[in-house]
């Protein structure tokens, strides 16, 4: 498998694949993500530890409802002007991953899919 952001080739067992990848998503499943990222509201720590260990888990999962919730979170504390370094950092990580995710399954450059995220995220 090649990773194009981190420019590394991985190789991984057949008999490990179930257990180690997951397939692209679809892009009825982008737009689902598109529209989380537009109605979630559930709201994360003040605490700025708390809620980058939080946002971390959801980053290592890489489950894409989780990266848009962390994307949404910060997106709107960006707003406010209430990023830390580490939710800076954050923000980056889960846009771009996110970005990736949905450029691919939606067939659109990933600066076209930027945008509809930031629409999606502050309205």
């Amino acid at each position: 498998m090649f990773f194009p952001r981190e420019d590394i080739t991985m190789m991984v067992r057949e008999n490990d694949l179930a257990d180690t990848i997951r397939k692209p998503i679809k892009k009825s499943e982008a737009r689902k993500v598109l529209d989380h990222i537009g109605s979630w509201r559930e709201s994360e720590s003040e605490q700025w530890k708390a809620r980058a260990n939080a946002q971390q888990e959801k980053l290592d999962d890489g489950n894409p409802f989780g990266l848009a919730e962390v994307y949404k979170t910060l997106s709107l504390r960006m707003e406010s002007d209430k990023l830390s370094a580490a939710d800076r950092r954050q923000l980056g990580q889960s846009e771009q991953r996110l970005a990736e995710e949905l450029s691919m399954a939606l067939e659109q450059s990933a600066d076209r899919v930027c945008k509809r995220m930031e629409k999606a995220a502050l309205g």
